[in-house]
């Protein structure tokens, strides 16, 4: 058969297949030592400029900065013939390879490398990579001082990036070192790593915790120690181990998926796994793994809840490894926002599952290791179980998540000596017990993150104040129906409960009120306030002018006065009168109108300081006449009959009136048609009635606790 065709590769495809998926050095530095612990290394050193950008930008020129990387290891190494074959042949996959194999030669490790590009990861942040490599048989031979010693044959070469990025198919002959050829006494890798782009080396404790997310899994035989080559060996923070990845889960939450062995401690043929939660019980509802094609895909590892929210993308959601090595991280196994409990999932879940078989016969594992290739009918299947997975542990996680819930509002709240406080009488135990409910029952369901906010604690603290008692009578008047006897202390009892129900209940209206005046005291000394949001603020707390009044129930008849007014006002004098709608601030209402015992109140309100004009006072005469006639007028007999008079009241400073609006004024007055108050006066009285009362309901309260 002739050769009439010819398929060539640019090494630039170099440049496409490797290079661009590696631009972060703990990625890179990531693969190198992967190559380690395929290579059956014990130790890997990393020596690296902690905290340090690896060159300068200014005005478009890049400038190294003269630093190195190396990462060392104790593995078995290369000779060169083995680097020929193996190191520099890009995109041979090992484990295909009868000489090399999906295992390693000396601990049978299970390789973690497949595609054969995470060599070409260091050409993504620097432009030299020198390899000095020591291994193959015992042997005899020179060292580098000409001495005749026994050890392993080295290669020593140094990759240059812009001379393997030519655009050609010609083969690249990287340059050869001073150490090549000689016998060293040890094997092992030195990767050194000169000449960088602008990237930055995370400091030492980053740089071990991302190090410890990708290979923290614990493993025989395996240990990686960081050095900063900005310090001494005497200097704090010189060395690092990197540890495994550690996350603090919440008790009770957690779920292991686990294999099986037998009495000798070995694996069952065929082998045999289950999922077990925090205490041990398995749990028959939640599969170890899941079937696709009748055959059965393992999951090995946890999941659970972190003690906290979590603060940092390593440990957020599932980290999913395959053979030791992170392939993926995932919160949610991509379900669709709007789930239950969607937010305590996103917030807290955690896991480190093992999926082997994720690059065995298919690889589903992106070549940039950042995720895992979903849309293929393996990776749909494992999707599924993970989104099942998610449910189940969001609702075996709900008790646990409460529970923390309540001990940190019972710690930040101090809520048990607060309704001691609150009802401290021997025979409010009861109360106690319901009030400590009910804020239980509330705390649990709040976010962790809404404790931390002290109005939100507050606000959970008085409901429950306030309910206690009231749900307590509520208990005892049905413990009255069951028992016909009702005996006088049976009675006794439920009217002592109501008396402090009714004192609690009358002492939180007070407590609001006041909180609503201190927030009119705060208005009434910005001279940006409008007369608008006074107003809107009297037709929702009426009782602001008068303590006695109450907010207005919405009725049909009020509100069909209102707009009957309007209309006659319209037609009397031409002009439209507001009396609602106090969403825009910059179309004030006329003034109030509200409804109290039936009888009209029109309340007219006016800046702190400001003083009634003559035309102001023209005004509000025109509003009292054409109520009037309103009120007057045939057709509107009914109304007459439900609102038979009305009355003005004016909060206002000052009152500058002269000649004919003076003498209306205080006719008006006269009359008891009209009511003017200060500012000063107009919250001093309404403050005043509103904190003897709450004095009064705490009296009352202790009297009632006291008689008990």
């Amino acid at each position: 058969m002739s050769k009439k065709y010819k398929m060539t590769i640019s090494r630039l495809t170099v440049d496409k297949l490797g290079l661009k998926l590696y631009d972060r050095v703990s990625a890179v530095i990531a693969e190198v030592i992967a190559n380690s612990y395929d290579a059956d290394a014990t130790n890997v050193e990393v020596i690296a400029p902690m905290g340090e950008y690896l060159a300068s930008k200014s005005q478009g020129i890049l400038t190294d900065k003269g630093y190195t990387i190396e990462v060392k290891d104790n593995g078995i190494g290369m000779t060169p013939d083995e680097v020929n074959a193996f190191y520099l042949k890009v995109g041979a996959e090992r484990r295909k390879d009868p000489k090399r194999g999906g295992t390693s030669k000396k601990y049978g490790r299970r390789v973690m490398g497949r595609k054969g590009i995470g060599k070409l990861a260091p050409f993504g942040v620097c432009e030299i990579v020198e390899l000095i490599t020591s291994g193959g048989d015992l042997t005899k031979g020179k060292d580098e001082n000409g001495n005749i010693i026994e050890g392993y044959l080295t290669a020593h070469l140094i990759l240059d990036r812009a001379n393997i990025l030519q655009d050609t198919d010609a083969e690249y002959n990287p340059e050869v070192g001073e150490l090549d050829g000689v016998i060293r006494a040890k094997h092992g890798t030195l990767i050194r790593l000169k000449t960088f782009d602008r990237r930055h080396v995370p400091t030492i404790e980053s740089f071990e915790r991302q190090l410890s997310q990708r290979f923290g899994v614990p493993s025989e035989h395996w240990k990686i120690t960081l050095y900063d080559s900005l310090k001494t060996k005497t200097d704090p923070g010189y060395t690092l181990h990197v540890g495994e990845f550690f996350v603090v889960k919440m008790e009770g939450s957690e779920i292991r998926f686990e294999e099986i062995y037998d009495s000798s401690n070995k694996p069952y043929n065929p082998r045999k796994y289950r999922t077990v939660d925090s205490s041990g019980q398995e749990l028959t509802d939640i599969t170890p793994g899941f079937s696709f094609e009748e055959v059965f895909y393992p999951i090995i590892g946890w999941v659970g809840y972190s003690q906290k929210p979590y603060k940092d993308d390593l440990m957020a959601g599932i980290r999913i490894y395959c053979r030791n090595k992170i392939a993926a991280q995932t919160k949610i196994f991509n379900m669709k926002a709007g789930f239950t409990g969607e937010y305590d999932i996103r917030s807290y879940l955690v896991g480190e599952i093992h999926a082997d078989w994720l690059d065995e016969d298919e690889d589903l594992i992106r070549t940039d290791r950042q995720d895992i290739l979903w849309s293929h009918e393996l990776g749909q299947a494992f999707e599924q179980w993970g989104q099942e997975l998610v449910k189940k542990v969001g609702s075996l996680t709900r008790e646990p998540k409460r529970k923390k819930t309540w001990q940190l509002f019972e710690e930040i709240s101090d809520i048990h000596n607060k309704v001691l406080h609150a009802f401290p009488g021997d025979e409010q135990r009861d109360i106690r017990k319901n009030t400590v409910e009910i804020a239980k029952a509330i705390a649990r369901t709040t976010r962790e993150d809404e404790l931390q906010e002290g109005e939100n604690v507050d606000s959970i603290i008085n409901l429950s104040l306030l309910l206690g008692p009231h749900i307590t009578l509520d208990h005892k008047l049905n413990e009255a129906a069951e028992n016909s006897g009702n005996p006088l202390s049976v009675i006794t009892g439920i009217l002592k409960t109501a008396r402090i129900a009714e004192l609690a209940g009358f002492g939180k209206i007070a407590e609001d009120r006041i909180s609503v005046i201190r927030k009119i005291e705060e208005l009434k000394d910005d001279p940006e306030t409008l007369e608008g949001a006074f107003q809107s603020l009297i037709s929702e707390a009426p009782w602001l002018i008068n303590p006695q009044w109450s907010p207005v129930i919405a009725n049909q008849n009020f509100s069909t006065l209102k707009t009957e007014f309007q209309k006659f006002y319209k037609k009397r004098t031409g002009i439209d009168l507001r009396l609602e709608n106090f969403s825009d601030p910059a179309k004030r209402a006329d003034f109030v109108l509200s409804s109290q015992d039936n009888i009209i109140q029109i309340v007219e309100i006016k800046k702190p300081a400001h003083g009634l004009e003559n035309n102001e006072m023209d005004r509000i005469v025109t509003y009292i006449d054409v109520m009037a006639e309103f009120l007057s007028a045939p057709g509107n007999e009914e109304l007459k009959k439900i609102y038979s008079d009305y009355h003005v009241t004016i909060v206002c400073d000052k009152i500058n009136l002269t000649k004919v609006q003076k003498a209306a004024f205080r006719g008006y007055k006269n009359e008891n048609r009209l009511t003017h108050i200060t500012w000063s006066i107009f919250l001093l009285r309404t403050r005043k009635m509103h904190e003897a009362f709450l004095n009064e309901a705490e009296r009352q309260k202790k009297l009632a606790t006291e008689k008990q």
